[in-house]
């Protein structure tokens, strides 16, 4: 699937049918802004905007990990990256596009690789971009009229501040082509994840380094900024077809980038690590412990409690184990991110112990759904059937919305009466439970079925047998 990251002047991605705003959480923080799904001419494609919607994120703070992270736990595997820059060769005047294929990286204080302590990679980058990838788009433009200038090298400085004259002289001494503040670490990172990468650079002005410079305004650069825009996007619409239905793909160099490069042994990379690089560097890290046994290890079985016949399952175990609620939540953001999350609601009173850290560690926010009389304010409510009589469940009016994809948590899933009626609840204010999350279940009670009754995903991490 190929995602599309817009630069500046590119903040959508006009023509794309079935529209989807969607989060999709990044263990390396939070990408840049939402995800766009969509189609465009029968073909997938997900779009990034740079520095979000509006433009609110200056280059140094773009999170590139999150970003790319997010693109590649969204499926994405080939990378279209468009961005703004001035020009450092008088054969490039502003409105030129520019396919780059090499880099100078200028940068200072990013996060630039995803390895690090506990597992180290050394990733070969002499040629950072996908030529696979890069004669792709150049065809597209070539077929669709719009005039390229095939390969540059990009000076990626840190910014937001412009250069100094004597630094563009020097930068044009270095042979570089083109400059900007947005393409590294990006283009590296995409080549850590295994990800074909390309890049449209468009040339808005000429650095300081020309006579002509204090001439431009800042009108003269906004209306070559939209022309530059209208173009690329164009050029990214016709090229989605052809990189789509490329057989030769899969034989790609780029998606083998990491063969041989890790040095530290399996036996030695830390499990924390290897959980965060799960969507990134799945294809060769070593196989993990299967989920649930080390989650089940931390749970205590007390027989006939509160009565006699039942098997009462003690979580306070796994919370006083001091790596449990972290294993407990680190288990659940995998699935939220994999499905885009953007609600937690959890459960009284014991989902609360892992709905709040759950959100915390995804960046959402956590609705609590209570017994009657526990919530201040308007309310909406639930009534379910119990064995001997009826029970309700609430939360707050307005708490959740139409376009909210929710993940419904508890520690506990036996009969389901609860979890069902909370689900029927939350559907009712117009948001979609994507999926519910427990970690417990007793499939013997059937409560996990009676959810997947209702067309939900259930997730438990681990299971006991009996009741």
């Amino acid at each position: 699937m190929i995602g599309i990251i817009g630069g500046s002047g590119v903040y959508d991605l006009p023509g794309l049918q079935n529209r989807l705003w969607r989060r999709v959480g990044s263990p390396f923080g939070s990408p840049s802004d939402e995800l766009l799904f969509g189609d465009l001419a029968g073909d997938p494609v997900v779009f990034l905007p740079r520095h979000g919607r509006g433009h609110a994120m200056p280059p140094s703070a773009v999170n590139y990990r999150a970003n790319i992270d997010a693109l590649k736990r969204a499926g994405v595997t080939d990378i279209i990256a468009v961005s703004s820059v001035g020009s450092l060769r008088e054969e490039l005047p502003p409105g030129t596009l520019v396919l780059v294929d090499q880099y100078i990286d200028r940068t200072q204080g990013r996060e630039k690789s995803f390895f690090g302590p506990g597992c180290v990679a050394h990733v070969s980058l002499a040629r950072p971009t996908c030529d696979r990838l890069s004669t792709l788009v150049a065809a597209a433009a070539q077929s669709s009229g719009i005039s390229m200038v095939r390969g540059g090298t990009y000076l990626a400085m840190e910014g937001p501040q412009f250069s100094t004259r004597a630094e563009s002289e020097m930068y044009r001494s270095l042979q570089c082509d083109v400059i900007g503040m947005t393409n590294m670490p990006e283009a590296r990172l995409a080549r850590e994840a295994e990800m074909c990468y390309a890049s449209i650079a468009m040339v808005t002005d000429y650095d300081c380094w020309h006579p002509d410079h204090d001439a431009v305004t800042v009108e003269m650069i906004i209306n070559t900024v939209r022309q530059n825009s209208a173009r690329a996007q164009q050029l990214v619409s016709c090229a989605i077809g052809p990189v789509s239905g490329d057989a030769s793909a899969r034989d790609c160099g780029c998606r083998h980038a990491l063969d041989n490069a890790f040095l530290t042994r399996p036996e030695h990379m830390r499990s924390d690590v290897l959980e965060r690089l799960d969507a990134v560097a799945r294809r060769v890290l070593p196989p993990r412990a299967p989920a649930g046994e080390d989650i089940r290890a931390l749970i205590r079985t007390i027989p006939d409690f509160p009565k006699p016949g039942i098997q009462f399952r003690d979580i306070m175990p796994l919370l006083e184990d001091p790596s449990g609620l972290d294993l407990v939540t680190k288990r659940l953001a995998e699935v939220c991110r994999e499905i885009g999350i953007t609600k937690i609601a959890a459960i009284e009173a014991r989902g609360f112990l892992f709905g709040a850290p759950l959100a915390r560690e995804l960046g959402v926010g956590m609705v609590a759904l209570r017994k009657p009389g526990k919530l201040p304010g308007k309310t909406m409510s639930q009534s379910y059937q119990l064995e001997y009589g009826v029970d309700s469940i609430e939360l707050h009016h307005g708490a959740m919305r139409a376009g909210d994809r929710v993940f419904l948590v508890d520690d506990l899933i036996a009969t389901g009466g609860t979890a069902t009626a909370a689900l029927q609840l939350i559907r009712r204010t117009g948001a979609d439970v994507a999926a519910c999350g427990f970690v417990i279940d007793l499939p013997d009670l059937g409560g996990a079925e009676k959810l997947r009754a209702e067309g939900v995903k259930v997730f438990a991490l681990c299971q006991f047998d009996g009741h």
